[in-house]
């Protein structure tokens, strides 16, 4: 189900936009958007977690979701779609946002302080997605990742009032690790919708060819690929997981879950014979758990 652009935004021009410049599209309606919170690899969320702290953290998510249908899934011109989320997002700031979810975010954003920058990168992510389909090496892939994941682990401390200079660079290890494995997990789709997130030369190293990831299964050299990226998403969680022992109640719960899910991920990786291509890899909920209790008690893994 999709949601049309506020009324008075269909005419193709917006008043506040400096340039007036033209939008076109729709977005997701906000139930949508909320129900893939059960499609992740980590607890969004958690149950366990209070309800104001989970009402923000569904703001957050909402959110980064949104920005990622303007930039991945809509039809028509996710451009000026874009373009309307960031005049949105200046709007949310000041307490007159437009969309629903934009305007759940408000409280929010004024209750746990989160910089407007820090939302911003998100847009800047989508924005370049739209014109970068491939990355030469791992330097320019972790490039992209600040701006697409990076603010996601940045917005969730200031929600617990942890944004702390040395917690979000641990932080930043944790979410590009979480956004690597993802991409791995949807290689076969980005490939058709014409993104490699995998280093070019990766490709090149392990003697694979663009083409390989359209095949129905991996090939031999895919899968070493694979596991080398596997591997060191793992190192970069593990690295980060120091942030668990370094957090304490509800904050230390949250960012368990989510370098729990990630090693859970990397788990199901090597149950696939690391093959994203033949069958979806997706992690299950007890070694989810299971990863996510051990961290929570151990603050942390070696």
């Amino acid at each position: 189900m999709v949601l049309s652009l506020p009324d008075e935004t269909l005419s193709g021009e917006d008043p506040e936009h400096p340039e007036g410049s033209g939008r076109s599209g729709e977005f997701p309606r906000s139930a949508a958007v909320l129900a893939r919170m059960r499609s992740e690899n980590f607890p969004v969320a958690s149950r366990v977690l209070p309800r104001g702290v989970r009402r923000h953290l569904h703001a957050l998510y909402g959110y980064f979701r949104l920005v990622d249908y303007a930039g991945d899934e809509a039809p028509g011109n996710r451009e000026a779609l874009l373009d309307f989320l960031e005049h949105d997002l200046e709007r949310a700031y000041a307490g007159s946002a437009r969309l629903p979810l934009m305007r759940g975010l408000q409280e929010t954003v004024a209750e746990c302080a989160i910089p407007v920058s820090t939302l911003a990168k998100l847009i800047e992510a989508n924005r370049r997605d739209q014109h970068v389909k491939r990355y030469a090496d791992f330097a320019e892939l972790l490039d992209y990742c600040a701006l697409s994941a990076n603010p996601v682990g940045e917005s969730v401390l200031h929600v617990f009032g942890r944004a702390e200079e040395g917690l979000i660079a641990l932080s930043d290890r944790v979410c590009t690790a979480l956004q690597i494995l993802e991409h791995l997990q949807d290689l076969a789709e980005d490939h058709r919708a014409g993104r490699i997130y995998v280093p070019a030369e990766d490709l090149a190293r392990y003697g694979c060819q663009e083409l390989d990831l359209a095949a129905p299964r991996a090939s031999t050299a895919l899968r070493g690929l694979v596991r080398f990226e596997v591997e060191r998403a793992r190192r970069m969680l593990r690295d980060g997981s120091v942030l668990v022992g370094a957090l304490s109640g509800t904050a230390r719960v949250a960012v368990a879950g989510y370098v729990g899910g990630g090693l859970a991920t990397v788990a199901a990786f090597a149950a696939a014979g690391h093959d994203p291509l033949a069958a979806p890899v997706s992690p299950s909920r007890s070694r989810t758990f299971a990863e996510w209790a051990r961290l929570h008690a151990m603050g942390g893994t070696r």
